[in-house]
Formats: C-alpha cells, sequence, structure tokens
C-alpha cells in the first residue's frame, strides 16, 4: 500500500474517531438529559434530516469524492478543481429546497396555530414550527457540509477533514449540552446544526473556480451520479434507520429511542475499524485511473483481512457484555434496548466487513450495482416494516434491519466475486470470526463470575487476550498483513504506538 493511502487512512481515521465518539456522546448527553421519550424525538428529527439531504443529493458528493482523485492521479488538478465547482451550483440548489420547504410548513404552522410556539408535544416534533425551521436548517447546512468534506478528500486533503470534523463534533457536544438543559428537544435539534457550520467555510475554495467539465466526463459524471443517487435513496431503506419511521408508526416516539441506541452502540463497535476504510475509495479510483487491477485485487483482500481482524471481535464481544454495558452508559431506563442491541450489533460485523467490496464497486463506476441492491432491500425493508416491526417493535426492527443488511451483503458479495472476479478470503474470515467467538464466549463468562465495571474491565481485557492468542493458534491472518499492521501502528503517537506493539507480538510470536 503508498504511503499516502496509509496516511489517509490515518487522517480518515482521526476524522471517524471525532464522528463516531462525537455521535455517541451527544446521544448520551440527550438521553441522559432528556430521558427516553424526548430521545426518541431527537433521534426522529435527526432521521428526518437524513432523509430530507439524501433525497436532494443528486448523488453528487459521492461522485465528487470519486472522480477528483482519478483526476489527480493524472495530475489533472486544476480541472479536478473545476469540475467541484461544476458540480456545486446544482447541489446547491437541490440542498435548498428541504429548507424553503421546512420553512414554509413553519410559517404555515404559525399561522394556522397562533399557540403552535408555546406548545410542544414530544410525541409529534415536527407539529412544533420551531422544530421545522430548525430542521429546514440543519438540512441545508449538513448537505453543504458534506459536499465541502467530500472536496476535500477527493483533493486527499484529509488533514483538513480531521482537523474541521475535531472541532465540529466539540462544538456540537457543547451546544447539545446547553440547548438540551436549556430548551429540551428543540436546543437538542439546535446543537446538531452546530456541527455543520465550520465546514461551510471550505466552500468558498469551490465557489470562486470557473465550473467546467469535458463532454466525455459529463457523460460519465451523469451516468455514475444517476445511479449513485437513486442507490443512495433506497440505500437509506436499508441501512440508514428506515426502521424509525415504521416503529413511529406503529408504536411510538419511546420505541425509536429505545431502538435508536442500540443501533448507536452497534454504529460505535464498527465505526474505529470502518475509519480506516475512508482512504480506500480514493486509493482505488486512483489505481483504476492507472488501470492496475493488480493492485486493486491486492488491496481488496488485505483490506477485507484487516477489516475481519478489527471489526469481528469489536461487534461480538460487545454483543456479549451488552447487558452491563448499555445499562451503564444509558441507565436502567433503556434496559429494555438490550435485546435489540445485541442482534444489531452482530448483523453489523458481516456488513462493516463488507464495506471495502463496497468502495471498490464504486472506484469501478459500478454504482448501478447498488442502486439494484438497494431496490431489493427496500422491498424487504417495507415489508419487514409491515410485518414484523408492527408486530414485535424494536425487536422487530432489530431482526427486519439484520436480515435486510445480509441480504444486501450477499447480493453485493455474489457480484463481485461473479462478475467483476474479485476472490474473498474466505478462509481467512472464517478463522478470525472463529477466534471472535471465542473471545465473546470468555467475556461472557468473566462477566457471569464477576459483576459490575470490575467485572465489566476483566471481560474486555480477558476476550482481547483471548482473540490474539486464538488468531496466532488459528494463523488466521498472514505474515504481510501482521507486518502492515505493525507498520501502521509505528506511525501512530507515541504512546498509542507503544501500547499496541505488545499486541503485534503476541499474534506474531
Amino acid at each position: 500500500m503508498s504511503s499516502r493511502f496509509v496516511r489517509n487512512s490515518l487522517f480518515g481515521t482521526i476524522a471517524g474517531v471525532s464522528t463516531t465518539l462525537g455521535s455517541f456522546a451527544s446521544s448520551l448527553i440527550v438521553a441522559r438529559l432528556l430521558g427516553v421519550e424526548a430521545t426518541g424525538a431527537v433521534a426522529y428529527v435527526v432521521w428526518v434530516v437524513g432523509v430530507a439531504t439524501t433525497l436532494t443529493s443528486l448523488g453528487l458528493p459521492f461522485t465528487l469524492a470519486r472522480y477528483l482523485p482519478e483526476m489527480l492521479g493524472r495530475g489533472e488538478t486544476q480541472q479536478a478543481m473545476r469540475l467541484a465547482a461544476y458540480l456545486f451550483r446544482p447541489f446547491l440548489l437541490a440542498s435548498a429546497l428541504p429548507a424553503i420547504g421546512f420553512a414554509s410548513y413553519a410559517g404555515w404552522l404559525i399561522v394556522q396555530h397562533s399557540d403552535a410556539l408555546a406548545q410542544f408535544d414530544p410525541q409529534t416534533p415536527l407539529h412544533d414550527p420551531m422544530i421545522c425551521g430548525l430542521v429546514g436548517l440543519t438540512c441545508l447546512a449538513q448537505a453543504l457540509a458534506e459536499y465541502a468534506r467530500s472536496y476535500l478528500r477527493g483533493m486527499h486533503a484529509f488533514s483538513r477533514v480531521a482537523k474541521i470534523t475535531s472541532i465540529s463534533m466539540a462544538a456540537q457536544l457543547v451546544a447539545l449540552a446547553i440547548g438540551s438543559s436549556l430548551f429540551g428537544v428543540r436546543g437538542a435539534v439546535g446543537g446538531y446544526l452546530c456541527a455543520s457550520l465550520l465546514p461551510l467555510l471550505v466552500l468558498h475554495e469551490i465557489w470562486r473556480e470557473p465550473g467546467k467539465a469535458a463532454p466525455d466526463l459529463k457523460a460519465r459524471i451523469v451516468t455514475y451520479a444517476r445511479f449513485r443517487w437513486a442507490s443512495e435513496i433506497l440505500g437509506f431503506f436499508i441501512w440508514s434507520r428506515i426502521e424509525v419511521f415504521f416503529l413511529q408508526v406503529f408504536w411510538g416516539i419511546q420505541s425509536i429511542g429505545l431502538f435508536t441506541v442500540g443501533l448507536t452502540l452497534a454504529n460505535l463497535a464498527i465505526q474505529g475499524p470502518l475509519m480506516l476504510t475512508w482512504g480506500l475509495l480514493p486509493h482505488f479510483s486512483e489505481q483504476r485511473g492507472q488501470n492496475d487491477v493488480e493492485a486493486m485485487r491486492r488491496v481488496y483482500a488485505t483490506g477485507t483481512r484487516l477489516m475481519a481482524f478489527l471489526v469481528f471481535p469489536a461487534c461480538l464481544g460487545l454483543a456479549a457484555v451488552m447487558p452491563a454495558v448499555l445499562t451503564l452508559l444509558y441507565g436502567q431506563a433503556f434496559a429494555g434496548a438490550i435485546p435489540a442491541a445485541t442482534i444489531l450489533v452482530c448483523a453489523a460485523s458481516i456488513s462493516a466487513v463488507a464495506t471495502v467490496g463496497t468502495n471498490l464497486m464504486w472506484a469501478m463506476e459500478r454504482s448501478d450495482v447498488d442502486f439494484y441492491v438497494g431496490l431489493v432491500g427496500a422491498v424487504l425493508s417495507i415489508a419487514g416494516g409491515l410485518l414484523v416491526i408492527g408486530h414485535l417493535g424494536p425487536m422487530g426492527a432489530a431482526y427486519s434491519r439484520a436480515a435486510t443488511q445480509l441480504v444486501a451483503v450477499g447480493v453485493s458479495s455474489w457480484f463481485l466475486v461473479r462478475r467483476l472476479h474479485f476472490e474473498i478470503p474466505i478462509a481467512s474470515l472464517a478463522r478470525l470470526f472463529a477466534a471472535a467467538v471465542l473471545c465473546a464466549i470468555t467475556a461472557r463468562l468473566c462477566l457471569d463470575l464477576v459483576s459490575g465495571i470490575l467485572g465489566l474491565l476483566v471481560a474486555i481485557g480477558a476476550g482481547a487476550a483471548t482473540y490474539l492468542i486464538a488468531v496466532r493458534l488459528l494463523a488466521a491472518l498472514p505474515p504481510d498483513d501482521i507486518a502492515r499492521l505493525r507498520s501502521v501502528s509505528r506511525m501512530m503517537p507515541g504512546g498509542l504506538a507503544r501500547a499496541i506493539d505488545p499486541a503485534m507480538r503476541l499474534i506474531l510470536g
């Protein structure tokens, strides 16, 4: 792997750590300050923002991250900046639509109900004019911020992404704590808005450039963006909490609070390893521009093994200690989320490993595959929402989400092997999964023997040691992969590198 890829991945990791810890801390702040019902209301509003921004994205942020690295790989830096400016104009117009729509709806609510601002019901947050106004602003700010981050990633400016993301998440936490304490759900929504303001400063670099794209490139972009946009919309049914909608319809806001807590912990388990994939799309795209398919094969196999090495123990280990972790973090009021959270975190381990292949298909301009996979997933999600969530509530949402994601991963993997002719390292994945199962069993036994925080600490330590020993005994990773892990660990800050090195020596023997 190139040094720039490793560097980009490390800065991507820093940005990802900031996002993950910031999102996790945000959920804790809301849950502890506002309770289960208000947590559900905030989660529902955030979900609505996600739906609106996805519907109006036109697939352009991802298109930008896909094509800018390819142009940089050919030395076309100026053309890449002009392409970013060319795509920004239509993106800005589309992104403004939710803001206009929600602002208009807020005005209509005030006209229709003179006391609308004085009354707030957490069961119906979108009946509040202030919430609607904040939703509109957040939609616009989040969309523009995502475009700015995609531009920076496409230009290989991952260090700037890391810096901007870290500061933005810190601002969100402060605003969220103050807003939730003083203004409840309204203040919490305003806190989420704050995280999207700093990236907007990047947009002046794009706006000042004359927008231009070569005719042949335009044709490729239109095709890619069209499928990418459609697949993002359909993918929303699979990956982006469509279950929230059905829970709101059938079970109410409180069920959303329980489900999203479990989903937050599942995302927390996989986000650390997923951060390392931030550099994959630019790296694959650059190799694609150079027509170096063999290098893409090597990076795909290595990336998949290393992702599984990190994700499997994180997810299965967390599932084993979920009863202690969830109540410790969120309190006994959220204990009802434990079964759903356990299912979600186990299923997340499979979908996270598949992200390496997903980045590969995006780089090979097969965004059409995402569309068809999303179409299958959308049908399954709707069926699950109507037939399962309606009867089982949060548990049904967990079952439906897990089943839909596993089917989507299966279809994508089939295409990767049969159509693109890339080999999945099944043997290594099976050995890594077996080692992670041993890790989970050890952790759960420790937790049963020793209760409380001490038991949790013992469980984590014993599970981690068991996993590393099992990886060594099962020869789950080839020597080249271990060498890459050690190389990456040496690039980390001194204290962290010294902490990781014993684990590497344990695997190596």
